[in-house]
């Protein structure tokens, strides 16, 4: 059944890992997953020094300079089918910055790996453009 937005909304808030869809223009869609944190209409996505890397300069980010658009799935999985829902979050790239501190406290309070300083390069900046949602059943839990 459909989710009320604000529904979806409150879900994708308190959920802790979604999976981002870009647009690369030689391969098609790549998805990658994410954590993030939401605030009204903006959502952001930390780049980071925590996970290994080969570089900062992520292949999402150079989809999101060439095509803005993007998709963010965040879902719950369950052997009772009845407990299934998902979230889809349509959002603009808007920019990459440096990692400020309001944005780096609320990531820190929700992934205890972002507690370190340092461990939040730059954050990728998007506006929220849809949210819809949907479950299994008429559940609250």
């Amino acid at each position: 059944m459909k989710m009320s937005t604000a529904h979806a909304r409150e879900r994708a808030h308190e959920a802790r890992f979604g999976i981002l869809a870009t647009v690369d223009s030689i391969s098609g869609t790549h998805t990658v997953p994410v954590v993030f944190a939401i605030n009204g209409s903006l959502l952001v996505i930390p780049v980071d020094t925590v996970k290994d890397k080969t570089s900062l300069r992520l292949r999402r980010i150079e989809n999101l300079e060439n095509e803005p658009r993007a998709s963010m799935l965040i879902d719950h999985r369950d052997d009772d089918w009845g407990q299934l829902w998902w979230v889809r979050i349509d959002l603009v790239f808007e920019r990459q910055d440096s990692a400020d501190e309001i944005w780096g406290s609320r990531l820190a309070s929700k992934y205890l790996s972002y507690q370190a300083d340092g461990a939040i390069d730059s954050l990728l900046h998007f506006t929220i453009d849809r949210v819809s949602g949907w479950q299994a059943s008429d559940f609250s839990g």
